[in-house]
């Protein structure tokens, strides 16, 4: 570990015998680097302009699709998969399935005496689309942290995917049916999963889907006919939404995804108001980050996102893991794992 830092600086920097990765960088980076990673297409992890003109660039062809469709942004980049192992200025390069979206990938990075993982987000539960994440053989292991609390536990997948079925099935039977959720993520897995319904699909979604080979649904525009199935992006004006298509519909189901209803706080809130809630997450939840680091055998874990320093400090009280959420760049030795 002697000359090892990692830390986070409007991305995951690692710097380790001279060399310098960055990992989902969300502005230019300053310097030179000897790798710039992306794991996925979320805007929380890839700026459309921190990566315009820099190399070498590595990332999977559907991260690229999606950012050419989503952003106007066409990146000059090395394209890996699952499975891909390419060197880059002296650095083996991994790429493994993260099971988060389409084309998200999490990385290995081998210099030889150390092997260093880096997750991005992951799930471990596979999906309609996508195989679930598999631990990773690392030294040190970078790993998201988002639902890493013990409330956060979700149903299975099939649990879910039976329970929104019958809320579609039930909807569309004499009204519609409203579906919220992450554009890039729940908007292709829905779209999957319900391919056979009468589908409206919201733009942003639709140019994703075909980036990626996903023709079902047509665009959202108006007011589609009863028995419609429409699947959107989180709204905002979530309440004002669902009353304006309950007064034109007159029966609608409308349902919130993601992770956080797991909380039944959260999911109670919006059901006072009619509005349904399910956990589908992209995410791995609590007891699945618990096995994937469990699986990686890490001698060393940062957490970073979400509930990091939770997460840590659970893998240090109760499973004995070095693990410490990733510091800052005013952080930057072990020190910060002895404290």
């Amino acid at each position: 570990m002697r000359g090892f830092r990692a830390y986070y600086d409007r991305g995951i920097i690692i710097e380790y015998r001279g060399k310098r990765i960055i990992v989902d960088p969300l502005r230019k980076p300053s310097g030179s680097f000897d790798a710039v990673l992306v794991t996925h297409g979320h805007k929380d992890h890839v700026s459309p302009g921190a990566i315009r003109s820099i190399s070498p660039l590595v990332m999977s062809s559907e991260t690229a699709a999606i950012i050419r469709a989503r952003d106007g942004v066409y990146p000059r980049h090395l394209v890996v998969s699952p499975g891909s192992r390419i060197l880059v200025n002296d650095i083996f390069i991994e790429s493994f399935n993260a099971g988060h979206v389409i084309g998200s990938l999490s990385y290995v990075l081998d210099f030889g005496d150390l092997r260093v993982g880096v997750t991005g987000d992951f799930n471990v539960e596979p999906s309609v689309l996508l195989d679930g994440a598999r631990g990773l053989d690392v030294d040190v292991l970078i790993m998201e942290a988002t639902y890493g609390d013990p409330d956060y536990v979700f149903p299975s997948r099939p649990e879910v995917y039976d329970e929104l079925r019958a809320v579609v099935e039930d909807g569309t039977r004499n009204g519609i049916v409203l579906l919220m959720g992450q554009p890039l993520g729940r908007g292709q897995e829905l779209t999957a999963l319900l391919r056979d319904y009468q589908l409206y699909v919201e733009p942003s979604i639709k140019a994703i889907n075909n980036a990626l080979g996903i023709r079902h649904g047509r665009v959202l525009s108006g007011f589609p006919p009863a028995g419609s199935v429409l699947i959107t992006g989180n709204q905002g004006n979530m309440v004002q939404v669902v009353r304006a298509l309950r007064a034109r519909y007159g029966v609608l189901r409308a349902v919130a995804l993601s992770g956080m209803y797991a909380r039944s706080s959260r999911a109670l809130g919006l059901r006072s108001l009619g509005i349904d809630a399910l956990p589908l997450s992209s995410h791995s939840d609590f007891p699945g980050l618990v096995d994937f680091v469990l699986s990686s055998g890490a001698r060393f874990v940062y957490t970073v996102y979400g509930n990091a320093a939770r997460f840590a400090k659970y893998l240090r009280g109760e499973l004995g893991i070095m693990a410490r959420p990733l510091p800052d760049s005013g952080q930057l030795t072990m020190d910060f794992f002895l404290w």
